[in-house]
Formats: C-alpha cells, sequence, structure tokens
C-alpha cells in the first residue's frame, strides 16, 4: 500500500509538498508544487493541479508503484488533480484522512522549508495547530519583521500571491487588512466576488 498526502496549501509561503509513504517499508519520498503555480495568472488557470499530478507521478515512480497496489490519498483540495489522474488510469485509490508517520513527515519537510527561507521562530505546534499564529508570523517575516509595513520584494518571491486577498495583507497595516480581509470572504460568501482562497 502508498500513502499521499500534502503539506502547505492553507500556508502563505512557499508551494505545496506532496508526499508519499509506504508504511511497510517506511520510505518517505516528497517533492513540492513550486510556489510559481499559485502566482498570477498561474494560480487563476489552476496551474497547481497539473503540478499536483506531475507529483504523484514522481512520487509514485520513487516508491516503485505496482499498477494493482492500493493507493491512500488524503481529502484535500489540491489534491483532486491526482483523484482525477488516479481514476483516468484505471487505479485502485481510496480517500481519506491521513494520519501517523506520514503526516509528521510531511509536516517536518514543511516546517524545514520554511525554516531554509527565513522563518527561524516557527515549530511544529505553530505550524500544523496554531494557523491563526502561523499566519502572522508569515506575514511578518515577509514584510521584514512589521506587520503594519508592506511585503518586501525580495521575499515575495515566496508567497502565494494568487491568493485573492494577498494584496489586502500584503500591502495594508495588519489590523486594517484584517477587517479588509473578512469583509472580502463575506461578500465571496454571498456571492459578490469569485472563488479564491482561504486568506
Amino acid at each position: 500500500m502508498i500513502q499521499i498526502d500534502d503539506a502547505g496549501w492553507g500556508s502563505l509561503l512557499l508551494g505545496v509538498i506532496i508526499a508519499g509513504y509506504r508504511p511497510e517499508t517506511s520510505k518517505f519520498i516528497c517533492t513540492e508544487i513550486p510556489v510559481e503555480m499559485f502566482q498570477g495568472e498561474n494560480f487563476s488557470k489552476e496551474a497547481y493541479r497539473k503540478g499536483a499530478v506531475k507529483a504523484a507521478e514522481y512520487v509514485l515512480s520513487k516508491l516503485d508503484y505496482h499498477q494493482n497496489e492500493h493507493i491512500e490519498i488524503c481529502t484535500g483540495y489540491v489534491l483532486d488533480g491526482i483523484r482525477g489522474y488516479l481514476s483516468a488510469k484505471g487505479l485502485c485509490y481510496k480517500s481519506g484522512k491521513i494520519t501517523g508517520p506520514l503526516q509528521e513527515k510531511i509536516e517536518m519537510q514543511m516546517l524545514e522549508n520554511l525554516k531554509k527561507i527565513g522563518l527561524k521562530d516557527l515549530d511544529y505546534e505553530t505550524v500544523t495547530e496554531k494557523h491563526g499564529l502561523f499566519f502572522w508570523k508569515s506575514l511578518r517575516w515577509l514584510k521584514g519583521g512589521d506587520v503594519n509595513g508592506r511585503v518586501l520584494s525580495d521575499r515575495e518571491k515566496f508567497a502565494k500571491t494568487g491568493w485573492p486577498t494577498y494584496h489586502i495583507w500584503a500591502l495594508m497595516p495588519y489590523e486594517r487588512a484584517r477587517v479588509e480581509a473578512k469583509r472580502y470572504k463575506n461578500n465571496r460568501r454571498r456571492g459578490f466576488y469569485g472563488v479564491g482562497s482561504s486568506y
């Protein structure tokens, strides 16, 4: 059996990690949908779906997947493209919540990737359970330490700039951005705006 999971869809920073795990051997393989696929036109055209399929193909090949093996895949939105790919190939899979070693390994990989770009004050609990604090720390880093400032141009390349509220957070002081982003979400729910991401 092979398990597939993702990490980073809700993170303001970096791309999304796609990982696979073979429980019987504890083999873990991961790759990333690049952050560029969550920026500009790429995001609006949902290029990340193709990126997810490419990542899944890589992971399956590295785990020596055999045609009749069972695949367990997380229910995450970004994995929809992979589920479509598996169905089109006639491969045996089921969707469900992934827990245990794969979930822990992929979240640790995300934490390591964030630390590599300079977010030194993050820990596992913040990234996995304290989503509001994680977002605030990510935004503070993007703005060079001042959440009321503007995003630094040399750091913006690490952000999911395709999010519909990204420019609210990027350009406005923190408290004002909270109000405007909430207003945007409420209007979107009432149908005033198109579909967007979580922030």
